[in-house]
């Protein structure tokens, strides 16, 4: 009978002895991830915690059981199937931070919800008309709901309420693909007719899904470094944007795997096939924010020692024309699309009422090179920390969003550190590649710095207001790259059950700080 239905039991059976004898194996793993929560608990929550401890019981309990399930997974799975272990955890995790994460408090995420209910009902390009877009009156419930959890809400429980409304702002400037999983998200909501809430928690799981599988693709298409990119993909600064309705979602899984083809490149020989794909995901990232389009120039990087001299003349002339074509496509959505949009949003107001002027500041920058070069560095040398404070998740302060210890942050960062200058690998990287990803980890830095300067500054204040470290994240993936060490007698096996020991931890201690701050 079992046969018959399709169940193998020998198979069941022989799955659930591995699993057994993984977890024997992983014991000191599991016992360093549980002593560790400890700890992060007892950082992060305060009197009010300790007096009603049962959500936060709830989920501490349910992250030890995720966790040690996940390190156990890795165990059993090794690094030859590490994606699936990064699908798993990515996802699993992302289950629960999704609904622990308050309503709206994830940076712009109301305007980025009300562009994914558009996309939801098929308006993939949002009509402007007489100062608002349409919407539906079901998203009235969250514009007056931010930073609040369901406990503290009223409403929550209602149907989703499909009559015609009005809103003043949608992110009309971004393409319409930055929504399509979160937009699926919601139109599942809808179909099933769920409560109101649901609109917001299947938008966010839907982008997790996203991201799972983008990541997870990305470190199996990459020949190297594949434990790295997991782990900076999973930093909380990531996670915390990819578990959101946010674009900024779409944008770091493209550039992970962006960068991934790249690394691939680099140790295989490559096709045109490799180039398009390269120069698309740099292409959909640099829609979405124009400064990624930048991620193209690793074209023009990989090595090519295996190639004879027709086809090098033939790699660089497909490499500068999917350049060329990306910048083109890039500059004339800009140009066509995304700046007439900002005029309907609100920003178009900022800039008028602080004497923002984009052509202005060009010509001001133009006259005055090294007040901008005084700028930047001093910019650099004072927010070196917020930039790349790996567990300053939040984008900014707007009271706190979240329950601060240096001691997880000065640990997180270091472990960053350690990801990018210390993990090991044994198989030499080509000079030229290095100097060509810094090159390009630079140019699209700088873009975005300028790029902000441009639009949120007033003419003559070279300040570089409003630059947060989610803007960087796809960059991330780069500097191990870049910075790794390359000692092919180091074996990089050692580290790698600590490396994803932590990553986990640190997942888990971003999401206890959301329960001890809120809940």
């Amino acid at each position: 009978m079992d046969t018959e239905l399709g169940i193998n039991k020998s198979g069941i059976v022989n799955y659930l002895f591995d699993f057994r004898d993984c977890l024997v194996k992983s014991k000191k793993s599991i016992l360093m991830y549980i002593i560790m929560i400890a700890l992060v608990s007892f950082l992060l929550l305060g009197p009010d915690n300790y007096a009603h401890p049962k959500t936060e019981l709830i989920v501490i309990g349910l992250l030890v059981i995720l966790g040690i399930f996940s390190i156990v997974l890795h165990y059993k799975n090794g690094n030859e199937k590490l994606y699936v272990t990064a699908f798993v955890v990515i996802l699993i995790f992302g289950l629960v931070c999704c609904l622990v994460t308050p309503i709206i408090s994830v940076s712009d995420e109301g305007e980025h919800l009300m562009r994914a209910e558009m996309t939801s009902r098929g308006v993939l390009f949002p009509d402007y008309v007489n100062g608002s877009y349409e919407s539906i009156s079901a998203m009235n419930f969250f514009a007056k709901s931010n930073d609040l959890t369901v406990l503290q809400v009223d409403g929550d429980t209602d149907k989703i309420n499909h009559t015609a409304d009005h809103k003043t702002a949608a992110f009309e400037q971004n393409p319409f693909f930055g929504y399509m999983f979160s937009g699926l998200g919601i139109f599942f909501a809808k179909l099933l007719d769920l409560n109101v809430i649901w609109i917001l928690w299947l938008g966010r799981i839907f982008n997790a899904l996203f991201y799972a599988i983008t990541v997870s693709y990305a470190i199996k298409k990459t020949p190297i470094y594949k434990l790295p990119i997991f782990a900076i993909a999973c930093l909380p600064v990531c996670l915390f944007q990819a578990y959101s309705v946010s674009v900024d979602c779409i944008v770091t899984g493209l550039g992970i795997l962006a960068v991934a083809y790249f690394f691939n490149m680099c140790e295989n020989k490559f096709t045109a096939r490799d180039i398009i794909i390269v120069a698309c995901l740099s292409l959909f990232a640099g829609l979405c924010k124009l400064p990624y389009l930048g991620l193209a120039l690793l074209l023009l990087f990989a090595p090519t020692k295996n190639f004879n001299e027709d086809d090098k003349k033939r790699y660089y002339a497909y490499a500068v024309l999917g350049i060329i074509l990306v910048l083109l496509i890039g500059v004339l959505w800009s140009k066509l699309v995304a700046t007439p949009a900002l005029s309907h949003s609100w920003r178009a107001q900022y800039m008028i009422e602080n004497n923002v002027n984009i052509s202005n500041q060009l010509n001001y920058i133009i006259c005055h090179p090294f007040e901008l070069f005084t700028g930047f560095f001093n910019y650099i040398s004072k927010s070196f920390n917020n930039i790349f404070s790996m567990f300053a998740f939040y984008s900014y302060s707007r009271g706190g969003e979240y329950v601060p210890s240096q001691f997880i942050s000065t640990l997180n960062t270091l472990f960053f550190g350690l990801l990018c200058f210390g993990y090991p690998v044994d198989k030499k990287i080509d000079l030229k590649s290095k100097i060509g990803a810094l090159f390009t980890f630079i140019v699209v830095f700088v873009g975005i710095c300028i790029t902000m300067l441009l639009s949120w500054s007033p003419v003559g204040q070279l300040t570089f207001a409003g630059i947060h470290t989610r803007y960087f994240l796809p960059l991330f993936a780069l500097l191990p790259f870049v910075c790794g060490i390359n000692i092919s007698s180091v074996k990089g096996d050692s580290m790698d059950y600590p490396i994803i020991t932590m990553t986990i931890l640190f997942i888990s201690a971003m999401i206890i700080s959301l329960t001890a701050l809120y809940y």
